[in-house]
């Protein structure tokens, strides 16, 4: 199957500065910022800092927790070129919030989203507390949940969704990124085995996208010497090759998706393609 290309990412582009005047998804203002690093476009630049300044209006009242970590996230990223203190005063008012949810009545959804964000914002935000606390939640979770060779189960002890399993895989490989604990990563793998064999079946277009960015960061892990000689690995997996294909399989829908949605896919293939 030919990977996806390259060029879907200008028409993302081109929706999402058409679009930066309007309210938007902090998925939609993350391809931007991105887009902007890789390319350097002034138009992006500019519907850059539009929609940065919509966010900063948006993010503090928004009531789902999942998008609340989402523009958390997008801020953390931001700080590194925004030449305006409210960013991290935004990402620092979000964390402090998201952190205060935990216990989170939600775990599979809810939790794993706010814990993500909060070890993305530990560091920009300044709490010696954050770190400990969100994998203090994240093995509260997880551990709830998790079956040996199962996966992760819900409340009913029915086997979670693939979107559960992704997103467990993506905050674990966080996790590990942030605290050097093998056998995080370890899991995340474990979860995306379990979950890669039936998203093809399923191929719900998010969660396919999410299921890229674990299976591309995984990938990128699997390159390091280091890493294959640390961790007990999956030797025949290609993570890689599975990546693209998901999102070969979703790029007939792109232009026919929310831009929110297409700006994930657009993310996911950036990534993708960052591990040439």
């Amino acid at each position: 199957m030919q990977e996806p290309s390259a060029a879907a990412l200008d028409a993302i582009a081109a929706r999402a500065v058409a679009a930066a005047g309007d309210p938007t998804s902090a998925t939609t203002v993350l391809f931007l910022l991105r887009h902007y690093l890789a390319s350097g476009s002034d138009e992006a630049r500019e519907a850059l800092g539009i929609a940065l300044a919509h966010a900063l209006d948006r993010a503090a009242d928004e009531p789902s927790i999942i998008e609340r970590a989402a523009w958390l996230a997008l801020f953390v990223e931001a700080t590194a070129i925004a030449d305006d203190d409210r960013v991290a005063a935004a990402a620092q008012t979000l964390a402090a919030s998201l952190s205060s949810g935990w216990p989170a009545a939600d775990g599979l959804r809810d939790g794993l989203a706010s814990v993500d964000a909060c070890l993305h914002a530990s560091t920009v935000v300044d709490s010696a507390d954050l770190v400990p606390n969100a994998v203090d939640e994240l093995e509260r979770i997880v551990g709830g949940a998790y079956r040996p060779g199962e996966g992760l189960l819900e409340r009913a002890s029915a086997q979670a969704g693939s979107a559960a399993h992704v997103r467990a895989a993506l905050t674990l490989l966080t996790a590990f990124e942030y605290t050097g604990r093998l056998p995080y990563s370890m899991l995340a793998e474990e979860l995306m085995q379990i979950t890669r064999r039936r998203l093809a079946d399923e191929a719900e277009f998010v969660t396919c996208c999410h299921a890229a960015r674990a299976l591309c960061r995984l990938a990128a892990l699997h390159d390091a010497a280091d890493y294959r000689a640390a961790a007990i690995v999956a030797s025949d997996a290609d993570y890689r090759g599975d990546a693209a294909r998901l999102l070969q399989l979703q790029a007939p829908h792109v232009d026919a998706a929310p831009l929110a949605d297409a700006a994930l896919y657009g993310v996911a293939l950036r990534e993708l393609l960052s591990l040439r």
